[in-house]
């Protein structure tokens, strides 16, 4: 094959107990798209599955294999480096496309020479595969989009990484990834939303897996998340946009963009238990968008983080008509600080 239309790029790590639902996923696409290539990285998983890419008996797969665990970051580097379809999609082996993927995607690229970036929307699955929700929050009212995307993608990170698509000189402008980043997802999204239109179709067109090492979910955990968004946002913002009245925009809504995300931040940090960072971003939040403290359930949460989780959690119990007391986990969590 001298240029494949797509390349799949799927960075693995110990992920072997998915990546078999993810193979048959992206072979298993209708609509004749024959002409593709499939770029899988092992990046020195400890379980099966550099044994399972072996043994996958088909000549677009190419199997690359790290000597040492290099991480993320350096992985989704290699492979899209490496690619060399016309359009290129990156995959996390935990998740899975549906059939019609490039079906409903890749026209949109025929409508404008100006889209470079086309997304759908995902079903949620759990660990064993089985839909837990038919779909994700819908971006743009559940209707078809396409065109400057970049406000709405500062303010909220909408794409549900499986079910976008893009050019491949979209992808390959903002490599090599940063080093140090804790997602390629967000960055990219937010990076070739200043470059180029997006378009949506109000399509489930993958799975988005939840379980209980989502990489999301760690970085959370691990407060590496705030940091790399951070970093990212103050980046977009201190290097203009090429069209005057498009940086105009983009730096009037620089207070809203930042209280978006250390609100978000906040919840992630409550939901984890982490609650002197959730006290910390809510002020944050506050303080470039007062309006946000007008929430009932946001200052409930804040007020947890002020007054103690463990009242917090048993008011909630007392409401609900529970008076029993918190388990040992319920114990830990609250705990937190």
């Amino acid at each position: 094959m001298s240029t494949p239309l797509v390349t799949f790029v799927v960075p693995c790590y110990n992920y072997g107990r998915f990546l078999r639902d993810c193979l048959r996923g992206i072979f298993g696409q209708q609509g004749g798209f024959e002409e593709i290539e499939v770029i899988a990285i092992d990046d020195f998983s400890t379980d099966d599955t550099w044994d399972l890419l072996t043994r996958w008996d088909d000549p677009r797969l190419k199997r690359l294999r790290h000597s040492a665990n290099r991480g993320h970051v350096a992985t989704v580097n290699e492979g899209l480096s490496a690619a060399r379809g016309k359009f290129v999609a990156r995959i996390d082996p935990d998740d899975r496309y549906r059939p019609s993927f490039l079906a409903n995607l890749l026209p949109l690229f025929e409508k404008d020479p100006r889209i470079g970036f086309v997304y759908g929307d995902a079903a949620m699955i759990d660990a064993t595969g089985e839909i837990t929700a038919e779909r994700c929050p819908q971006p743009h009212g559940g209707r078809p989009f396409d065109g400057w995307a970049l406000l709405d993608i500062l303010k909220r990170n909408y794409i549900c990484a499986p079910t976008a698509i893009a050019r491949r000189e979209a992808w390959q402008k903002h490599l090599p990834i940063w080093d140090g980043l804790a997602f390629n997802d967000i960055y990219f999204n937010m990076m070739i939303a200043r470059d180029w239109h997006f378009a949506y179709v109000p399509q489930v067109v993958a799975d988005y897996r939840v379980h209980g090492t989502n990489h999301h979910s760690q970085i959370t955990l691990s407060k590496s998340e705030e940091p790399s968004l951070m970093r990212v946002l103050d980046w977009i913002y201190a290097h203009p946009e090429a069209d005057p009245q498009r940086e105009r925009r983009k730096q009037a809504l620089k207070s809203d963009v930042y209280a978006a995300h250390y609100l978000d931040l906040a919840e992630k940090y409550f939901g984890a238990g982490h609650n002197g960072d959730a006290r910390r971003c809510y002020w944050r939040a506050f303080r470039r968008r007062p309006a946000l403290a007008r929430s009932p359930g946001t200052l409930r949460h804040f007020a947890a983080t002020l007054s103690g989780r463990r009242a917090y959690e048993m008011g909630k119990r007392w409401i609900a008509g529970r008076r029993a007391p918190l388990s040992p986990v319920e114990e830990v969590m609250v705990g937190r600080d």
